[in-house]
């Protein structure tokens, strides 16, 4: 593809992330989507196939973006887990639930398998952060199950006319740790890595800092 190509692909995807942002799958046009563009019409199927298409690689684009902010994450366990969740919601606000969240009903199988590859990806970045040995099944399982705690929190949230974003961070994280702390119980093999320790310490010091003060 010469440059003029991939600038009038990238334009598209532009157009159609900006569109599907802010309405439903079935109130974006694709007339709309390419004057948004400065292109032809038939440009996005010449580029992606048609409309459903483009609206895929939107979600695949999302969800680059979103990888590429993580991995530019530094600190320490509990800092990058903390600035992770916030780079979460600010995709979620600017993109709407429809393009970072798993889709629960009317979905076709390839948007479907695209959630899911990225929350497979999400969950084994879960585990290498986490466990240093063993990992059965169980830790696997309670990782997915809290990615899908966060995104109902995260969803209620959103609904809230009183939502505060510390409280849903701290919900959260406390959630995860949480079910870390019981899958330890349940799988003893398991060896948690050093990095994960120091956040349930940092975690528990915090907690009981702050029972301190309100006492």
């Amino acid at each position: 593809m010469n440059r003029r190509g991939r600038e009038s692909r990238a334009a598209l995807l532009d157009a159609g992330r900006n569109a599907f942002s802010t309405k439903r799958y079935e109130e974006v046009s694709i007339a709309e989507i390419a004057a948004a563009a400065g292109a032809a019409v038939g440009s996005i199927g010449y580029h992606f196939g048609g409309k459903y298409e483009l609206y895929l690689a939107v979600h695949e684009a999302v969800f680059e973006d979103f990888w590429g902010r993580l991995q530019e994450l530094r600190g320490s366990a509990m800092q990058r887990l903390t600035q992770g969740f916030g780079i979460y919601l600010d995709f979620v606000q600017q993109h709407g639930t429809a393009l970072i969240m798993t889709p629960r009903t009317g979905a076709d199988e390839r948007l479907l398998a695209q959630h899911e590859r990225h929350r497979d990806r999400l969950v084994a970045a879960l585990l290498t952060e986490i466990v240093s040995a063993g990992g059965s099944s169980a830790i696997r399982i309670a990782m997915d199950g809290w990615l899908a705690f966060v995104e109902g929190a995260t969803a209620r949230w959103l609904t809230e006319p009183d939502s505060d974003r510390v409280q849903l961070q701290s919900l959260v994280l406390a959630a995860g740790f949480a079910t870390v702390q019981t899958t330890l119980t349940l799988d003893p093999s398991i060896t948690l890595t050093s990095r994960t320790i120091a956040a349930l310490l940092d975690l528990h010091g915090g907690q009981r800092t702050e029972r301190t003060e309100k006492s």
